[in-house]
Formats: C-alpha cells, sequence, structure tokens
C-alpha cells in the first residue's frame, strides 16, 4: 500500500497529516503565495539556501510570509494553480516519496448537487488539478516534484460526522467547521445527510475576525495598521501590537479583541441556526477548523464540544477512511 498523505487546502492554512514509522504526523503552513518570481536575497548578498518558487502551466508562484501575498478568497480555489502550488509546498515539506497518494476535500455543497447526487465533473476536476506537474525553480534548473499516483476526493465535514455517532440513533448530529474565509454547517441523521439543513456562511471565517479587529484596534487607537500577519498573529495569539516602535495600550487592543471575538461569533452562531433551523435537536454539535479554536467558549451551545484535534479534523478522518479500505 503506498502511502497516503491527507491534505485540506484551505483558504487560511494548507494542512496535511499522514504516518511515518505508524505514528500520525500533522503538518500546518499558511496559504501565502504570489505570482511571479521572487526569489529572496539573504542578508549579505547570498543566495537563498532553500528555493520557494515553483512553476505550473508555465506560471511562476513564490511562496513565502514576507511579500504582499495574493487573496485565497476566491471561488476557483480549490482548482487554481495557486491552489496546486500551495499543496506541492506543503508536500515538499513534509518530505513526500515519490510514489505515494493524495487525499484532498471539497465542501460538501460542491461535492453534491442539492439532490444529494455527487457532482462529478467538480470531483475529477479537483482530482486532476493535483496530477498536473509543478516544477521547484533551482539555480540548476527546474526541477520536477514527485506528483500523486492517485488522488481521492472527499467531502468536508462530513466523515467527522459520520465518524461521531450519536448516543440516540434518531437524534441528528452537527458539524460546524469554522474556517478562514467560510464557515460550513453539515448535519447527520442515521447515517443520511440531511440537505436541506447544511450550507455554507460565506465570508465568515478567521478573517472576518482579522478584519473586524483590525477596525476595533484603529478606531482606538486612531492609526492605520496595514501589515495583516501582524493583526492575525495578534487576534489567535494574542501578541502585542507596535505601532511607531512602541506597544498600544493593553486594554486597547484587548478590548478589541474581545468586541470582534464576540461579534464573529453572534453571527456565526446566527446564521448556522438559520440554515439549520435549529441546532436544539442536535444530540452534539463538534466544532473544527481553525476558528472553532479561536471562538471557543463564544458560542451559546451547551452541546458543543471541540474536536480533539480541530484543525487537522477534516484530514484525519479522510486519512482513517481510505486506511480502512
Amino acid at each position: 500500500m503506498k502511502p497516503i498523505y491527507s491534505c485540506d487546502d484551505g483558504y487560511g492554512e494548507i494542512k496535511i497529516i499522514h504516518r511515518a514509522g505508524g505514528t500520525l504526523q500533522t503538518f500546518s503552513t499558511p496559504s501565502r503565495a504570489r505570482s511571479g518570481d521572487y526569489q529572496q536575497i539573504e542578508i549579505g548578498g547570498g543566495a537563498p539556501a532553500d528555493s520557494t518558487v515553483y512553476v505550473t502551466k508555465g506560471e511562476a508562484y513564490t511562496v513565502v510570509d514576507t511579500l504582499q501575498t495574493e487573496d485565497t478568497r476566491f471561488a476557483g480555489f480549490a482548482l487554481s494553480s495557486l491552489n496546486r502550488v500551495l499543496v506541492a509546498h506543503a508536500l515538499r515539506q513534509v518530505g513526500v516519496p515519490e510514489d505515494f497518494e493524495l487525499v484532498v476535500g471539497l465542501p460538501l455543497h460542491d461535492f453534491y448537487w442539492d439532490n444529494g447526487n455527487p457532482n462529478q465533473d467538480l470531483i475529477a476536476a479537483k482530482r486532476d488539478t493535483h496530477r498536473i506537474p509543478v516544477h521547484l525553480r533551482t539555480l540548476e534548473g527546474d526541477r520536477a516534484l514527485p506528483v500523486p499516483a492517485k488522488v481521492h476526493v472527499l467531502p468536508q465535514s462530513l466523515v467527522v460526522a459520520m465518524q461521531s455517532p450519536a448516543e440516540d440513533q434518531d437524534l441528528p448530529i452537527a458539524v460546524v467547521d469554522i474556517g478562514s474565509r467560510t464557515t460550513d454547517i453539515t448535519v447527520v441523521q442515521n447515517g443520511k445527510v440531511d440537505f436541506s439543513r447544511c450550507g455554507t456562511l460565506p465570508d465568515l471565517g478567521v478573517a472576518a475576525a482579522v478584519d473586524r479587529f483590525q477596525a476595533g484596534v484603529e478606531k482606538r487607537c486612531a492609526q492605520r495598521l496595514p501589515n495583516r500577519k501582524i493583526l492575525q498573529m495578534a487576534l489567535i495569539q494574542n501578541k502585542r501590537i507596535r505601532i511607531k516602535g512602541s506597544d498600544i495600550p493593553e486594554s486597547d487592543q484587548q478590548g478589541a479583541r474581545d468586541e470582534a471575538l464576540r461579534e464573529i461569533a453572534g453571527r456565526v452562531q446566527r446564521g448556522v441556526e438559520q440554515h439549520a433551523r435549529t441546532l436544539d435537536d442536535c444530540d452534539h454539535i463538534i466544532l473544527i477548523g481553525g476558528g472553532a479554536l479561536l471562538l471557543e467558549g463564544q458560542f451559546d451551545w451547551p452541546h458543543a464540544q471541540l474536536h480533539a484535534n480541530a484543525v487537522h479534523a477534516n484530514a484525519m478522518a479522510w486519512l482513517e477512511t481510505l486506511e480502512q479500505v
């Protein structure tokens, strides 16, 4: 059996999970890249020790945090060259062998049509896009990276729900997946998806929380904060923000943070309840995704539980499913 690498290729992060010597290994890297060859020069004028420039279908992309990177929040991201490069970069970081299998996902509303039938054309397109070669650009020339021998495509959230059965089989289970750009709601009952209660909240996730946090800090400090990476670290890791060489007042930063988390959590909860009609009848609610970690404790759902590995929940569920085949 070929080694399987499970990849949740999100708008904010590329998450990979696989087994090495029987041990589960997880890896995450920001979804940050820019079109073009922007090979960085190290201090002292030397060539970089490791290239992060990739070429696919004749297009060059540079994967690096220090550049003004491109916004991944566009409709065609899942099938784009940018997505393919980011996944290839992450696979290279974990060190995939020449012969391996890859599993990726699609949101439930993309994987299935409204009538519950799989969207075979989109599934095939997602599978095919990761079979297109990606080359690493080096000083010696472009070098081909390993291409997966097989690509599996599975629906997001659904497998997580199926792995967490209700104590009362007649009661539904809900999975709320809070990502960087979107929040997805999946409701499963008696092993079947209730498509009438599933949906996606567009532009509502970690990125929206960062936007709201930025607005709150700028209002309190009366200054612009253009560096989004610093803002995201301040929101997620509670790292202090410095402006013009000085820390902003802690009370201002904490007040803006608390306000942003409350507002975004409230919007997520109201949106989820509208899609699902109610979650009161659910046996339990599983919270997954990076946004679930950020917003933990903000929801008025007493039967909600944070997944033990919220960030890698989808990728882990896919890997375990394929390992059982």
